[in-house]
Order: C-alpha cells, then sequence, then structure tokens
C-alpha cells in the first residue's frame, strides 16, 4: 500500500505524553525514542543504542540525556554519546552519534521529520484552535489500516450510509453536487444543497431551518479536514492528521473544534460520546478491510466517479515522493462537477 512522503512533519505524540521519561514511536516504519532535553525541550532519535542495539526508549532520562538501559550510554538531545559508565568518567571514544530527528512542539503535540533532508516549512496548523468561542476536543486513534485508507475513509460520504447507518446518515440517499478541486498542495470537495439525513447527528448538532455549507479537505501529507458550517455562528470542524506507523498501522490524532455559543460545554458533552462511537465503527470497518487486503495479497480496487478523494491524494503522493513540493497557486489543476448520493 502506497505511504505518504516522508519529507514533511508528522505527530509522533502528543506534548502530555513526552514527560520524565522516555518513550518509543512509531513514523513511517522509523522507531523513534522521545524524551526532552535538559531545558525541556522534546527530541527525537532512533531507537537502538550504539553499543549493543537496546532499545533507548526501555531506559530513562538523566540530566536531559537518555541513558541506555542495558549498559547505561548516555546519548545526549543530538544523539552524541556522552557517557559509558565501563570505561570510567569523562572516556568517550569516537563513537557515531545515534541519528537524531528534527522535531518541534504545536499545536499541542510533537511533532517529528523523518525525511532525509531538512526540515521543509511548518507543521500544520489545526484551525481556529485555542481561538476565542471556540470548544476543542483530541482524539487519539490506533487504526490497523493504511492512510490512505484512513484518510479516504474520512473524506468519504457514501459508507456513512451504511457503516454509520442511523447515526451519521440513513439510507435515505439523496443526489448532491459536489464540486472537486486539486491544488498542488490539497485536494478540496464542496457539497452543494445536502439536506442533513435524519440521524442522531443531525438530531443533536445540525440547527433546525439552517441551511448547510459542507466542505471536505485533504492537505499534504496526511491530513484530512471536515467542515460543517450553519451560518456565521455554527460550525464543525474536524481535523485528523494520520501518522503512518507501518503500511497497515496508523495513528490518527483528531482535533474536533466547534462554535455554538453559548451551549458549547453541552454540545460537547453529547458530541464527543457521539463522535468516539461513531470512529470505533470505522476502526472497525478498515480493519476487516486489512485483512482482506492482507488475504488476496494487496489491493485491487476499482474506482468509480463517486470516490472523490482516493485518485487525487494518491497523485499528490507520487509527485511529493519524486519532488519538492510544488508552490501553492490560486487555481486549481483539476476542477470537476460530480453528482454523489448519500
Amino acid at each position: 500500500m502506497m505511504l505518504p512522503p516522508r519529507e514533511h512533519w508528522y505527530i509522533a505524540a502528543s506534548t502530555a505524553d513526552v514527560r520524565g521519561r522516555p518513550i518509543a514511536r512509531t513514523v513511517l516504519g522509523t522507531p523513534l525514542v522521545l524524551f526532552r532535553d535538559a531545558a525541556g525541550r522534546p527530541t527525537a532519535l532512533l531507537d537502538r543504542c550504539r553499543h549493543r542495539n537496546m532499545a533507548l526508549s526501555a531506559g530513562r532520562v538523566t540530566d536531559g540525556c537518555v541513558e541506555c538501559p542495558y549498559h547505561g550510554w548516555r546519548f545526549d538531545a543530538g544523539g552524541r554519546c556522552v557517557e559509558v559508565p565501563a570505561l570510567g568518567p569523562g572516556r568517550v571514544p569516537g563513537i557515531r552519534p545515534v541519528r537524531a530527528y528534527p522535531t518541534v512542539e504545536h499545536d499541542g503535540y510533537v511533532w517529528a521529520f523523518p525525511g532525509a533532508g531538512p526540515p521543509v516549512g511548518a507543521p500544520f496548523r489545526f484551525p481556529y484552535l485555542g481561538e476565542a468561542g471556540w470548544t476543542t476536543f483530541r482524539m487519539a486513534t490506533r487504526f490497523g489500516a493504511s492512510a490512505f485508507a484512513c484518510l479516504e475513509n474520512f473524506l468519504d460520504c457514501p459508507h456513512t450510509v451504511f457503516v454509520h447507518r442511523g447515526w451519521f446518515r440513513t439510507r435515505d440517499a439523496r443526489a448532491v453536487a459536489a464540486r472537486v478541486r486539486r491544488f498542488a498542495d490539497r485536494v478540496e470537495v464542496a457539497f452543494d444543497d445536502e439536506v442533513p439525513a435524519r440521524s442522531v447527528v443531525r438530531a443533536l448538532f445540525f440547527p433546525a431551518g439552517r441551511p448547510l455549507q459542507h466542505t471536505d479537505r485533504f492537505f499534504l501529507p496526511a491530513i484530512s479536514r471536515v467542515d460543517y458550517r450553519f451560518g456565521p455562528d455554527r460550525h464543525f470542524v474536524i481535523t485528523s492528521q494520520c501518522t503512518p506507523v507501518s503500511a497497515h498501522e496508523t495513528m490518527v490524532y483528531t482535533v474536533i473544534t466547534f462554535r455554538f455559543g453559548r451551549v458549547a460545554p453541552l454540545v460537547r458533552l453529547a458530541f464527543e460520546p457521539v463522535a468516539r462511537r461513531i470512529i470505533r465503527q470505522d476502526v472497525a470497518v478498515l480493519a476487516r478491510q486489512t485483512a482482506q487486503l492482507r488475504r488476496f495479497g494487496g489491493a485491487r480496487f476499482t474506482s468509480v466517479a463517486t470516490d472523490l478523494f482516493g485518485g487525487h491524494i494518491r497523485a499528490l503522493w507520487r509527485r511529493a515522493a519524486v519532488a519538492a513540493p510544488a508552490p501553492a497557486r490560486p487555481d486549481p489543476e483539476v476542477d470537476r462537477q460530480v453528482s454523489i448520493r448519500f
């Protein structure tokens, strides 16, 4: 299964996860140890001691360095060996550093850059996070599926009729006009004249009598964003950053931000458990899909016009894998209309 390009920032952990002890994370198949240096800054090293290849994440942090649990070798935030206890104080031979990966703390997450070159740009900024009038909650979910499968699922409307029946949509499908536009770094789909289907989500959270503006977006390298807007003061934004662990496993970090006036705290009390239930349904269906792909030795997909995002995601990934990111341009590369039922 195709993976996103390495030359981008990916969430490795939440800020709260990186505290006093080293932790293990995997980004695009690369095992990392995350810890904080003496100044409290997060750092990421390859999770392998130079000495006998023990996992550094099984050790501890001492004076801002990660200490191997086997023989106590210590490595600083740059991956340099600063102590070999068996040789005595101050005696460190010319030991090659453990590879260090660029890291940055941003929007409540520790981001790592797994690419070979220098970091490109800054990490993605989650929309409306921390802004006045907006309420936010977060989810971190492990999927037994590829990043591509997760992204296509999050941005796919027709599956909601079947996988989330009654919760999100029903089989009372209607034709909706979708405008699909692909840019150099993203894909946007705007749905016109969508009428919310009868469902738990509609009954609890969609204001009656207000027109719905629904837009779905994909951003490089592996980010989905879904917007539901009901006028100027009612707006839901669901943004998910997908960090591939392997070809068949993905960590998804979701930020749900909404503006709902004075009743926002009450909306959250109801919305969060509903959102978590819907995510569990997606986890289950994608695990079954992954098992089937492995059973048959890979994907043999047949796509139709209403599979709005998959082909465009793969196209942007293929380009990003062989070339530097294209500069953002105001005009789309692709602009077409599709009729879709959901």
